[in-house]
């Protein structure tokens, strides 16, 4: 569907505690050239992010121990993060959300349910986006 212009590939972190939607994420991404990995919480995302600096975090963000718009502020804050585009994913539908998600940096916010065909286009705009 998408193809990257270079040779490698591209790593998506997915933070999302419901293990039905973490699963139904992967299956769609693994159809994509990207490597995932995933954690089930802000708190781990953020540890992840840091220690595999990935090229762009899928971030739910009502979550136990650290929701994400607390990660996606700390995520945001340390300079080896900052640069990671983050989408948010969502089940609230609130302007209120959207604009906070926003607000903390994230680069787009997309509630659920979403079609996969415009998960992966958004997915793949930000990629571009952001190639080093």
């Amino acid at each position: 569907m998408y193809l990257t212009s270079d040779t490698s590939v591209r790593h998506i972190l997915i933070v999302e505690d419901s293990a039905f939607e973490q699963r139904m994420l992967v299956d769609l991404l693994s159809e994509l050239p990207y490597r995932v990995s995933v954690a089930f919480n802000g708190e781990d995302g953020y540890r992840e992010a840091i220690a595999q600096q990935p090229d762009l975090i899928l971030l739910d963000v009502r979550m136990p121990s650290m929701d994400g718009f607390t990660c996606c502020r700390l995520l945001k804050a340390n300079p080896l993060t900052q640069s990671i585009p983050i989408i948010f994913l969502s089940g609230a539908d609130a302007m209120e959300d959207r604009v906070k998600g926003l607000s903390v940096g994230a680069a787009d916010f997309v509630t659920k349910p979403f079609t996969p065909g415009a998960l992966a286009a958004r997915i793949h705009t930000h990629l571009l986006r952001n190639r080093s």
